[in-house]
């Protein structure tokens, strides 16, 4: 009888034993299933999995392997797993706060769509945090997506950015209504946002979105301004690799659509060229000019008065000095005021002529200065 308590106590400890060492409560349960699919490649378990880590469900919290399986899903897209994983290295509690390493997760989370990633790039420009510049626009521009989804914070801190820069607010405001007709399919609007991205105001500067926005207004808008930006870019290696070709058969596309700039440049290539064609460039240089242009105007001028590529004729020259002139080219100024002091073709004119060198001078021409003292 002895032998068989003792059998039945031995047991029962053994089972004690058992079940203190393999017992799982449903939290470890779920946590064990949900890390089992998401090790088969479940995206939203991989979330949850990174969930019940950083918050220690089912599991002791460990923010390395929240960072891991928050990855894991941002990598396939979850862009709400990429506002988490930028969250665990801003708020710096589970892993070591560290804003380069989040700065891209939550840019993917703002683009997205995610107001309070939106409100949390917003001061991570005006801080210049993750190894950004500070930017005032782009803080403003991102607080004016998150403010039109509701957010509080941001309506808030655009009050106080408009109050302390009312115009600057207004121009980043203009800009932001120019990316939300872009996204509708303005062409116009994808022109304009390209321009602004490349120029870096109000904004950064983003070849790579400028790039983007001129491609999508060429390809659908058809728009020769925008493929003669394009052939710059492609000629300078900006927001892509460089390539001559290309950048020549945009240019030539641009100009072949009466782009003022892109009839210029191919006329400046003509000009320059070894040995200079001189008919080539007098051709795009007079078709710049009846687009506008006042430098293609000026040098058309100039080839009439030097007689390259086309018959001299001093008359016409003029003309087209004054239609360069008139646009405030101070090169045509000085020129003209040249013609007419020294009466150069025409009858001398000094008080014509100098009133031209006075407005080349006013605009900052040094030679026009220059022959003023003397």
């Amino acid at each position: 009888m002895k032998n068989f308590l003792k059998i039945a106590v031995a047991l029962l400890v053994a089972a004690g034993i058992y079940a203190f060492a393999f017992y799982k409560t449903p939290q470890q349960r779920t946590f064990a299933k949900t890390l089992t699919q998401a090790q088969a490649g479940d995206v939203p378990s991989a979330v949850k999995t990174g969930d019940f880590y950083a918050q220690g469900l089912g599991v002791e919290p460990n923010g390395a392997q929240a960072a891991e399986w928050y990855r894991k899903a941002a990598a396939q897209g979850d862009t709400g797993a990429a506002w988490k994983l930028a969250q665990l290295y801003i708020q710096g509690t589970l892993v070591k706060q560290d804003y380069e390493e989040a700065l891209p997760f939550l840019q993917l989370a703002a683009q997205a769509g995610n107001v309070a990633a939106q409100t949390e790039l917003a001061r991570f420009y005006s801080e210049g945090l993750g190894g950004l510049s500070a930017s005032k626009g782009d803080s403003i521009l991102w607080n004016l997506k998150a403010s039109a989804m509701g957010s509080p914070e941001a309506q808030e801190t655009l009050r106080a950015q408009r109050e302390a820069d009312p115009d600057f607010y207004d121009v980043v405001n203009r800009f932001s209504a120019t990316l939300l007709l872009a996204a509708q399919g303005d062409s116009q609007a994808k022109l304009s946002a390209g321009e602004g991205y490349r120029m870096g105001y109000p904004v950064t500067k983003n070849d790579e979105e400028a790039l983007r926005y001129f491609t999508l207004a060429w390809q659908e808008g058809q728009l020769s301004a925008a493929a003669f930006e394009l052939s710059e870019m492609y000629q300078k290696g900006e927001g892509t690799e460089k390539d001559e070709n290309k950048a020549l058969e945009l240019l030539g596309a641009a100009a072949q659509a009466k782009n003022p700039s892109a009839q210029y440049a191919l006329g400046e290539r003509a000009y320059k060229a070894e040995p200079a064609n001189y008919q080539d460039a007098f051709a795009w240089f007079s078709n710049a000019a009846e687009g506008g242009l006042a430098q293609a105007q000026y040098m058309t001028g100039f080839m009439l008065m030097q007689g390259q590529g086309t018959e001299r004729s001093v008359p016409l020259a003029i003309e087209f000095f004054k239609k360069a002139a008139t646009q405030n080219d101070t090169a045509a100024q000085y020129v003209l005021g040249q013609i007419y002091w020294k009466g150069l073709g025409v009858p001398k004119d000094k008080k014509e002529g100098r009133a031209w060198l006075e407005k080349a001078a006013a605009g900052g021409n040094l030679a026009a200065r220059e022959l003023l003292n003397q």
